[in-house]
């Protein structure tokens, strides 16, 4: 004789626990950010389920230097300031300012993470992410002095690049381990990760501890983004270089702070000489031999600061102009090629109105550009591309017959045609144009 099964247990819900089924009510509570699931059984509470996995935000305060403890009131590095081994000082503190910044949540609180980027400990010294918000106010003798500072300058850079209309260029959180590198005194932007990383060293002083490295090195994410897989060839690598020197001295400009070089607090110092972003006076571009990628920065990053100074510029246009131009690199290209495409992308965002500036800036005596190129370029300009609401617009400014050719960003042919007309290009998957006269002369860009 079969045995009877159980009763049902009844009830509006069924949970199993402790080997047995029990009949529960289940509510839900929903107070601020509170979202929880709370069973019970006969007033009891048996269990609380957190609902909120999604991430929320919260504003915190923080202690940072800004953007580093010296340039903003004119010290050098000596004497009283000085590193001390991470060691911390009344002086020291007295050179930080306290700020606010925008991190995620969880249920465990507040984490040092937003929509720009995620604190992670994935290299040596393995040291935690801080999760404690009392800590973010600390002094720089802390560990989470460098973990704020990344988030704060990162999050702060990235905001102005939106500003710029270039939200997409960065369009993930990049991981930031500001202990890493197992003391080396050294920093690096590696790609070969999903997302990417930046790996901030504690050799000297410690590399998180200044805006400008923080920068420079975020600059390899934001060209990398803009033109992936083209950081190849000694002059296309010094201006990858170039241009973090020129996005970490522009990120000291926009808060009233210029200096002739980087680095100023990691660098310039016992530990090593940092980086003149100043023109030197002697520097000639058609006699200069590169040895190395750092060799000759300074000829394009000061060249690059004297436009974005220039009168009648606009320095944040400037800044878009040249992260137009960092759309158009391409494995191997010399620095020439490079000043060529700002001109090119000038005439793209303003219609050439600072050909002039820029030709100054790149021209005699730096040689860059040679005096020609301004009316070469012009020349060259056989078409423009404009973005309109649908699509982008390809506009020939000549009246032969020209040849188009379309390409995805893995290299394979989409379309050849030939026009005199304005062409219309929808498809979002072009990633580069190659437009072909019938004299053979060819012109290649990127899509934006």
């Amino acid at each position: 004789m079969l045995d009877k099964l159980p009763a049902s247990p009844q009830g509006p819900a069924l949970l199993y626990a402790d080997n047995t089924w029990k009949s529960v009510e289940v509510d839900t509570i929903v107070l601020g950010s509170q979202h929880e699931l709370v069973i019970s059984q006969n007033g009891n509470i048996l269990e609380r389920r957190d609902l909120t996995a999604h991430a929320l935000d919260t504003t915190v305060a923080v202690r940072v230097f800004n953007p580093d403890p010296l340039t903003p009131f004119g010290y050098s590095y000596g004497g009283s300031y000085v590193d001390m081994n991470d060691g911390n000082s009344s002086i020291l503190d007295s050179l930080t300012i306290l700020d606010s910044i925008t991190v995620n949540t969880t249920a465990g609180g507040a984490i040092l993470e937003n929509q720009y980027l995620k604190v992670v400990d994935f290299d040596s010294p393995y040291i935690a992410p801080s999760s404690n918000p009392t800590q973010w106010m600390a002094s720089r003798s802390d560990d989470a002095f460098e973990q704020v500072m990344v988030v704060y300058h990162i999050t702060l850079w990235n905001q102005y690049l939106d500003s710029l209309g270039y939200d997409s260029v960065l369009n993930y959180a990049i991981h930031v381990d500001p202990q890493a590198l197992n003391g080396q005194d050294q920093s690096m932007f590696n790609f070969g990760y999903t997302p990417p990383r930046l790996y901030f060293g504690e050799g000297g002083v410690d590399d998180a501890e200044d805006a400008d490295v923080i920068i420079h090195e975020l600059s390899h994410a934001i060209s990398h983004g803009a033109a992936p897989n083209t950081n190849s060839g000694t002059e296309r690598r010094t201006f990858d270089e170039a241009f973090g020197d020129y996005f970490a001295e522009r990120y000291g400009r926009r808060l009233g702070i210029t200096s002739t070089r980087v680095f100023d607090w990691d660098g310039n110092n016992t530990f090593w000489n940092g980086r003149s972003i100043s023109y030197d006076g002697s520097k000639n571009y058609n006699t200069i031999f590169f040895s190395n990628i750092y060799q000759h920065t300074d000829l394009m990053s000061s060249a690059m600061l004297e436009f974005s100074s220039a009168a009648g510029v606009q320095p944040a246009v400037a800044d878009q102009i040249i992260l137009e131009a960092v759309h158009m690199l391409m494995p191997n290209q010399g620095l020439r090629k490079i000043a060529q495409n700002i001109l090119f992308a000038d005439s793209l965002i303003t219609g050439g109105s600072y050909q002039s500036q820029i030709q100054q800036s790149f021209g005699a005596p730096k040689n860059i550009l040679n005096q020609s190129d301004v009316k070469e370029i012009a020349e060259s300009n056989w078409c423009q591309l404009l973005y309109t609401e649908d699509g982008w617009l390809l506009k020939p400014l000549i009246s032969s017959e020209v040849s188009v050719s379309l390409f995805n960003i893995a290299g394979q042919l989409l379309l050849t045609t030939t026009t005199t007309e304005p062409l219309l290009i929808d498809d979002n998957q072009v990633f580069t144009i190659m437009i072909r006269l019938a004299s053979g002369e060819v012109k290649i860009f990127k899509v934006p």
